[in-house]
C-alpha cells in the first residue's frame, strides 16, 4: 500500500506483503524517510494489521534513506504494541545512515537485525 502525500507533505512509502510456510509474517518494504510527518501514519497503519493477529513483523529498511527520532520512536511503539501478545519486530536489510543511526542509539540490542529479508522471516521458525 504506498503511503503517498497527506496534507501536502511527503509521507513514507511501503508495501505490504506476507511470508513464510504458513504466510504469517507481515513484511513492510519501507522506502524514503521515516521522519515525524511518515511515522505517524506508518504505526496508524500497522495497529490495523496488529489488531487483527499479526505479530510477527520484518521492516524491510533496504531502501529507507534516512530515520529521525521520530522514527526511532516508532520502531519502539511498534514493538512495544507487539509485545503482549508475544510479537517481535525484525529489522532486515539496514544500511548506510540508517544503520549508523541504529547502531549509535544501541537499537541493535532492542531489534533483531538481519542482512537479508528471507534471513528475517526464517528467523520466526
Amino acid at each position: 500500500m504506498p503511503a503517498g502525500v497527506r496534507g501536502g507533505v511527503y509521507v513514507i512509502d511501503f508495501v505490504t506483503h506476507t511470508a513464510g510456510p504458513a504466510d504469517d509474517v507481515l513484511v513492510l518494504e519501507l522506502s524514503g524517510r521515516l521522519d515525524e510527518h511518515a511515522s505517524q501514519f506508518l504505526f496508524d497503519c500497522l495497529v490495523g494489521h496488529i489488531e487483527r493477529g499479526r505479530n510477527k513483523l520484518v521492516l524491510d529498511c533496504g531502501n529507507l534513506d534516512h530515520i529521525t527520532s521520530f522514527g526511532l520512536g516508532t520502531l519502539v511503539r511498534i514493538h512495544s504494541r507487539l509485545k503482549p501478545s508475544g510479537g517481535v519486530v525484525h529489522l532486515a536489510a539496514v544500511g548506510g545512515v540508517v544503520a549508523k543511526v541504529i547502531h549509535v542509539v544501541h537499537f541493535d540490542r532492542l531489534f533483531n537485525m538481519y542482512e537479508t529479508v528471507e534471513e528475517a522471516v526464517a528467523a520466526f521458525d
